[in-house]
């Protein structure tokens, strides 16, 4: 019997990850860095969606803020890989921020202030 169940969760788990779809989307944002808010002596650095207002990402990273601030603008282009599962959950990593493709990080998440129209992962 131990046998059967196991395969039967075997498929279904590989089933499930075949259902999922996973796309790379590019947003345009705007960006703060908050130094007096840290995080294992990282600033905060917080990226806003610029068609998506009221949604947010915080990333606590030095290197990020660095980079940002060298770039002199206002407004950056943000990628991200969002993937669906058949459940229709929604799950997103940031990827690239203004060319850059890595940093380091202490901590990182995402939020909504109010209550937005959209969101920018439907």
């Amino acid at each position: 019997m131990i046998r059967p169940f196991f395969i039967l969760l075997l498929i279904s788990g590989t089933a499930c990850s075949m259902l999922e779809q996973t796309k790379t989307q590019e947003f345009q944002m705007t960006w703060q860095i908050k130094t007096e808010d840290k995080n294992q002596q990282n600033s905060l650095v917080e990226l806003s969606f610029v068609d998506f207002p009221g949604n947010f990402i915080g990333e606590y990273s030095n290197q990020l803020a660095d980079h940002l601030k060298q770039t002199g603008k206002e407004e950056v282009p943000a990628t991200f890989e969002i993937t669906r599962d058949a459940l229709g959950n929604v799950s997103y990593n940031l990827t690239e921020v203004a060319g850059l493709k890595q940093w380091k990080a202490s901590f990182a998440y995402g939020g909504t202030s109010g209550s937005p129209e959209r969101s920018p992962f439907e």
